[in-house]
């Protein structure tokens, strides 16, 4: 699904999987900025990472809060020109708010909305879309998915405080992006290289590893040669030309 919002010579699109996760799944969004039109230079960080990019989560009640990195990055800006037709992709993970929260709290509906500053002083927004987190069909995973420690690893690439065991356990769980989110953090690149040909698994390892950002990275490598046409922009941040 798809929902958009034209601005100007730029526009900003959010796509989620599915309308409907259950909390023990984690849940990438996909996040494209496209130039309509005509030609235009703008900012290349199109990741939570460096701060250009942010999402808004509004839970059924009115509250909303930040889908963002937890450790500020001071990055020097990057730009990129889009030809027509153009567009940049990324994968971004719903995780965890700016303060390394869970995301979704709870089961029920939620609205998301995405934010990007594209540099020269547009400010872009997504059309908002309706996401609805179910009841977990694990809750062993989805208690493990609210621990603080496990949120910080799964965003930071690596293993924090005790989440150990609990990242174990995530690697046991049926949903192939859920997976491979513990496997980025425990470093089992040969696993990931297993299943790289899941777009999946391509994405949740780009959302984590985002192009630039991180900089080289073997997890990464390990799933780029499988990684169909899209997913490979993400994963590497080219720009790409058509639908």
């Amino acid at each position: 699904m798809t929902a958009n919002e034209p601005s100007g010579e730029l526009e900003l699109t959010l796509r989620l999987p599915s309308t409907s996760v259950p909390l023990d799944r984690v849940v990438v969004a996909t996040v494209e900025l496209a130039a309509v039109a005509s030609a235009a230079r703008v900012s290349a960080r199109l990741n939570l990472i460096e701060g250009d990019l942010q999402i808004d989560v509004t839970a059924a009640g009115g509250r909303t809060v930040r889908c963002a990195w937890p450790w500020p990055v001071d990055a020097a800006p990057r730009s990129v020109e889009l030809a027509p037709g153009e567009r940049l992709v990324a994968a971004v993970p719903l995780l965890a708010t700016d303060t390394s929260q869970p995301l979704f709290p709870a089961p029920g509906r939620y609205e998301l909305v995405a934010r990007f500053s594209a540099g020269g002083g547009r400010e872009l927004t997504s059309a908002p879309v309706p996401l609805t987190r179910t009841a977990a069909v694990d809750d062993g995973i989805a208690t493990d998915l609210r621990d603080r420690d496990v949120l910080q690893s799964l965003l930071s690439g690596g293993v924090m405080g005790g989440a150990g065991e609990a990242l174990d356990r995530l690697t046991q769980s049926p949903d192939a992006a859920t997976v491979a989110f513990a496997d980025v953090a425990l470093e089992r690149t040969d696993a990931l290289a297993a299943a790289a040909g899941e777009s999946a698994v391509a994405l949740a390892v780009g959302a984590v590893l985002p192009p630039d950002a991180t900089g080289p990275d073997p997890r990464r490598d390990a799933v780029l040669g499988s990684a169909a046409r899209e997913t490979r922009a993400a994963l590497t941040g080219t720009p790409l030309s058509g639908s």
